[in-house]
């Protein structure tokens, strides 16, 4: 049986992936990957609270703060003159979902059926 032409669907997880570079990026590290986990804990952080948890300076904090918003997987809100942080992670995972089911229908499309 010949493979259906998969072009489409690579393009598409071609596109996915680019766009979730960001994502991948920003979760490679661990200093920023113990930032989301303080963020599933809490509600809402600011930086100190942030700086209080981890061993990194505050200036650190707020340059590994940047690049998770830029990924947005947390958001901010000022209050008064204090910025919050919290956990904002729905957008990014339903891109990862995505990326993931058309990388799947790319594997079904390419793997041939055991039954043949």
């Amino acid at each position: 049986m010949e493979t259906p032409d998969t072009s489409q669907l690579e393009i598409r997880v071609h596109e996915q992936l680019r766009s979730c570079s960001p994502i991948f990026l920003a979760l490679a590290d661990p200093v920023r990957q113990d930032i989301i986990m303080m963020l599933t804990k809490h509600e809402k952080l600011n930086v100190a609270q942030i700086v209080e948890r981890s061993p990194m300076s505050r200036s650190a904090i707020s340059h590994h703060l940047k690049i998770l918003r830029q990924a947005n997987l947390i958001s901010s809100n000022k209050v008064a003159t204090e910025i919050f942080y919290s956990l904002e992670i729905e957008s990014a995972v339903s891109q990862l979902k995505d990326f993931i089911g058309t990388t799947e229908q790319i594997i079904e499309l390419k793997t041939p059926d055991e039954a043949e």
